[in-house]
């Protein structure tokens, strides 16, 4: 039950962003279309880029007012003000470039009519979104630290706001003292006494800022093991400081303690949009002739298959199958026996895919299956991963997101073989701070950085 919950989680949290867009596609289109009938027009090419145009401003205002607990006036505010500029810089390209002449009645009709259905569109989203969540759809569930104050007032907030989509069964503690109930609010046990396959059934973890410095560090460690969002509730709940804190949940204010860039929906599409483009452009242009000719060297070379697929640890902890061109002999120790560069098992040609990362390049079909992304952490063999994950602190931090082709630790050398925890812990650091700093500009860097790398390594290997 645990899992088919979160496969539809992912689903909708996949396919929602796409769908909304398409919808908002669609409204654009239908005002095009009413626009071009109004004043007996003909569909042209300055009707792309008018499309085009208002995604780019809408992404950039970023007025897609998406998430739990959005207030009406929120949404009808950025909403209002990406339909304003979008309208001023169309009128004002208007004037200078295009000259286009309409009739002021036709002009009024058309922006009130986009105005309204792009309004109404995004309003009428919302509380969809609101009543499936009402229902029981795409909830988070919520483990509450803290038989206090705090943690009574947030479990009360979100049953009496359930479109919210935040689920609780009660209240955690480090105290096994707990007497009596408050606000008859079950109280769900004491933490440090629990299994860890609790924190599993979990989505996100909220505590009480009256909670012990340990207790609270406990609470952070315990969800970046598990791969949870973790936030504290500060006490401050009275008191209108919202211009202070990152998120509210109606009047119960929380600090997002390890909250990252790619937690945001905006950078989640930014960054598959990119992965998307570039690996149908590698796709496109380099895989599909690399395929046929590189598998038919790797059979004359050797009998087996043209890939070598083996399960690797990705994105929170999950399994995904990973494609390389195969490099070695089929050998039954491809899971326990790590590579190098020397390998006895590299067949003539595995030996040079491999020392010019050539074999790594059917991974990008993995990118377009949405397993991988152009850049991240590394996936590494599960053997390997639970080698290390008890010896490297943070170590499953590295698998919050989507794992890479390439990564920061890659583009600055660290790749191939591990000699040690040494090697391994620098791996680790340097995705960390890929987490922590991510902009789409350092994800076209590090691609930029890694090619020049393979390059120079090439040439040095040639002289």
């Amino acid at each position: 039950m645990h899992i088919f919950v979160y496969m539809l989680k992912t689903r909708f949290n996949t396919y929602f962003p796409f769908l909304y867009y398409l919808g908002e596609f669609f409204v654009i289109l239908f005002c095009s279309k009413v626009m071009l009938y109004l004043t007996f027009s003909i569909w042209n090419v300055y009707n792309y880029l008018f499309i085009i145009f208002w995604f780019v401003m809408s992404l950039i205002f970023r007025s897609h007012v998406l998430g739990r607990g959005i207030e009406l006036l929120s949404l009808v505010k950025s909403t209002l003000k990406n339909l304003f500029f979008f309208s001023g810089l169309i009128a004002i390209f208007n004037l200078f470039f295009f000259n286009f002449q309409f009739q002021l009645s036709t002009l009024a009709i058309a922006i009130t009519l986009f105005y309204f259905l792009m309004l109404s569109y995004r309003l009428s989203l919302n509380l969809v979104l609101e009543k499936y969540r009402g229902f029981g759809g795409n909830i988070l569930r919520c483990m509450i630290v803290g038989y206090n104050s705090h943690g009574v007032h947030l479990y009360e907030e979100l049953i009496k706001f359930p479109e919210f989509g935040y689920r609780s069964f009660g209240l955690f503690t480090f105290d096994s003292n707990v007497t009596k109930k408050i606000n008859n609010i079950t109280f769900q046990g004491k933490i440090i006494d629990l299994d860890d396959s609790i924190f599993k059934k979990y989505d996100i973890i909220f505590f009480s800022e009256k909670l012990s410095f340990n207790q609270q560090d406990y609470l952070v460690k315990k969800a970046d093991e598990h791969n949870l969002k973790v936030n504290s509730i500060p006490d401050l709940i009275n008191y209108d400081v919202k211009n202070f804190f990152i998120s509210k949940i109606s009047s119960v204010p929380y600090i997002s303690i390890n909250k990252l860039p790619l937690d945001n929906l905006y950078n989640q599409i930014l960054k598959r949009t990119f992965d998307i483009i570039f690996s149908l452009l590698v796709s496109v242009l380099l895989l599909s002739w690399m395929i046929p000719i590189i598998g038919l060297l790797i059979k004359l070379n050797s009998k087996g298959p043209i890939f070598f697929i083996q399960k690797r640890e990705g994105y929170k902890n999950s399994f995904f199958n990973c494609i390389k061109f195969r490099t070695m002999v089929v050998n039954s120790q491809s899971d326990s026996k790590w590579a190098d560069d020397n390998d006895n098992r590299l067949t003539k040609i595995g030996r040079v895919l491999r020392l010019s990362a050539l074999d790594e390049m059917p991974q990008f079909l993995n990118v377009l299956m949405g397993d991988m992304s152009v850049v991240g952490p590394r996936p590494h063999p599960v053997n390997l991963n639970k080698e290390y994950q008890s010896k490297i602190n943070k170590f499953n931090k590295r698998h919050r997101f989507k794992p890479g082709i390439t990564g920061l630790a890659q583009a600055k050398g660290f790749s191939g073989f591990i000699s040690g925890i040494v090697d391994m812990r620098e791996r680790v650091r340097m995705d960390v701070f890929y987490f922590k700093n991510w902009s789409i500009v350092m994800d076209v860097k590090i691609v930029i950085m890694t090619i020049l790398r393979l390059s120079s390594n090439l040439s040095f290997r040639k002289n």
